[in-house]
């Protein structure tokens, strides 16, 4: 009897070790949640998507009341899906295209899932001009993404590969670490194959057109950092690591662009001068997926981003969250 008993025991105690092993919602879960949600959305009816009363909706960092914001105007989504998912904490941010009264949009969206259940809604929707940000920007916005997303933000790491959550928050973050009044002193590790996309259009190592002078969407993502370009983002803030893929290798995180427009011209480490044209304060804000290889580089980089009011804040104090040193100089309180 005795034995019978420490053998039930053993079972049990291994069933409930399994159990509590395997995620609530995998990855094929949190994604079918996500296409829920969008498919309720596109009847502008959130009652169609397994959202939890009294949850909480963002939109470009203002809060709404559902159905509102895009809710109600978006009339149809593209094909391409962009996801990162995280079983362990039960969250899935992705990008997604569509079209609003008939003009583009990207949607970029934090979910919270608990129990099958939405309970955190945070997006960003840039409405897609004939420039990348529809605010203080001269680059002209040209679609990349396609149908698919690039095959390293899709691709499975080898098991021995794979990093802690806390290693590729930390790796990520060097980007904006890096980007805060740049001097090329603090290069981020770049992939020699990394390609930075925002909202969709590439911005960096383009092909170099003939009669074109050089510029930083022409160089490298580490030429770029190295030389000393875009000094005049003098606040990178609020630096969220949000939703971690482990397996994917995958960080979708949120960043405040702060430009406090005193850096009119600066010179990079090659000589060249670069003039800022922009007037007076403005901040971009954005969220991010950053690919990080097997090496622990960072790869793939892809941003939905849009001019907000400056010094505009989240609205979200969660995620792993790493402090800029110019806020904390300028007495500017993050949360």
């Amino acid at each position: 009897m005795k034995k019978w008993l420490v053998l039930g025991v053993v079972v049990l105690g291994r069933i409930a070790v399994g159990e509590a092993a395997s995620p609530a919602c995998d990855r094929a879960c949190l994604e079918g949640v996500a296409e829920k949600y969008l498919a309720a959305m596109l009847t502008h009816d959130p009652s169609k998507a397994p959202i939890a009363k009294g949850t909480r909706y963002t939109e470009n960092a203002v809060d709404l009341p559902l159905p509102d914001g895009l809710w109600r105007t978006l009339d149809s989504i593209g094909k391409y899906r962009l996801y990162v998912s995280d079983p362990q904490q039960g969250g899935i941010g992705f990008f997604a295209k569509g079209t609003e009264n008939g003009a583009p949009v990207l949607i970029a969206t934090r979910l919270k899932v608990v129990d099958g259940q939405i309970t955190e809604i945070e997006s960003y929707v840039p409405r897609l001009t004939d420039t990348i940000t529809a605010g203080p920007s001269s680059v002209k916005r040209t679609d990349m993404l396609g149908d698919t997303p690039r095959k390293q933000l899709t691709t499975a790491l080898p098991a021995d590969k794979r990093m802690s959550r806390e290693k590729l928050a930390s790796i990520a973050s060097t980007y904006w670490a890096g980007l805060e009044n740049n001097h090329g002193e603090k290069v981020p590790p770049f992939s020699p194959e990394c390609v930075r996309l925002e909202n969709g259009t590439q911005t960096s190592g383009v092909k170099l057109e003939p009669g074109k002078t050089r510029s930083t969407i022409n160089m490298p993502c580490e030429e770029s950092f190295a030389l000393g370009y875009f000094r005049e983002d003098t606040r990178m803030r609020n630096r969220r690591m949000l939703v971690i893929d482990e397996e994917r290798g995958l960080v979708y995180a949120g960043c405040f662009f702060d430009h406090d427009a005193t850096v009119r011209s600066y010179k990079v480490k090659d000589g060249t001068t670069k003039t800022v044209t922009n007037t007076g304060p403005w901040t971009w804000g954005t969220h991010e997926i950053f690919q990080i290889t097997a090496d622990g580089r960072i790869g793939q980089v892809e941003a939905v981003l849009l001019a907000v009011p400056y010094g505009q804040r989240p609205g979200w104090d969660n995620g792993i969250k790493f402090p800029s040193e110019q806020a904390k100089q300028d007495g500017f309180k993050e949360y």
